[in-house]
């Protein structure tokens, strides 16, 4: 049973939901995988990192992918670097050799105003949170979209300027454009403590229904 499962799951039959939960895919759905491909930039900053610490685990994405499924477009694209906690500075350091004053350690709120929104291409770095999930494209490992939503959901610092109604536009369009597999979403959210936050906000300011709530209502 579950080799079938999984068999049509590769075939893109199903779509997985959540814990033993599958939508079957027709061919006149709207929806899609997420795919993503790395500008030449975050090619190049991941070099860096590779030939720097071939030994340390880091995901590199930028804020880019998000302008899509925003109203209003940002005139910047945020490369973000997440790394182990204890290398964020190692990592930082060398980053800065490279790039200069673009890059920056853990930004607070204040130096996000005042020195990284003005930046037209900032590099941030931030400790990686553990068992995040994530994918990769041609060996470059990068957050899954579920990851995505939730980190810029959860961290109204870094991404403020995403906050808002367009962090409403943002899901809602994510959510009518793409697959995203709930489970995954929601047990990352619990990881980063914002787990009853998020439900409450997509119940509260989106239209979209999720299907764990429609299993829990049953």
């Amino acid at each position: 049973f579950r080799r079938a499962l999984y068999a049509l799951e590769n075939k893109g039959i199903l779509i997985p939901l959540g814990a033993g939960m599958y939508a079957v895919k027709e061919q006149t759905s709207p929806k899609a995988y997420f795919s993503y491909t790395p500008s030449k930039q975050l090619y190049s900053i991941e070099q860096v990192l590779r030939r720097a610490f071939p030994y340390l685990d880091y995901l590199c994405w930028e804020t880019s992918l998000l302008h899509e499924f925003m109203t209003h477009q940002p005139g910047q694209n945020m490369y973000i670097v997440e790394v182990e906690k204890d290398a964020c500075e190692s990592v930082f350091n060398r980053l800065r050799e490279k790039y200069s004053s673009r890059v920056f350690l853990k930004p607070t709120r204040s130096v996000m105003e005042m020195y990284v929104l003005p930046q037209t291409d900032p590099i941030i770095v931030i400790p990686l949170i553990s068992q995040s999930p994530r994918t990769s494209h041609k060996g470059i490992s990068f957050p899954k979209l579920e990851k995505i939503l939730v980190d810029t959901f959860a961290d109204d610092n870094i991404f403020y300027a995403f906050q808002g109604e367009e962090l409403s536009n943002i899901f809602t369009r994510v959510f009518d454009t793409y697959w995203v597999n709930e489970r995954t979403m929601f047990r990352y959210a619990s990881r980063r403590k914002a787990g009853k936050k998020l439900a409450e906000f997509i119940h509260k300011k989106t239209k979209i229904q999720l299907a764990l709530q429609e299993k829990n209502n049953r």
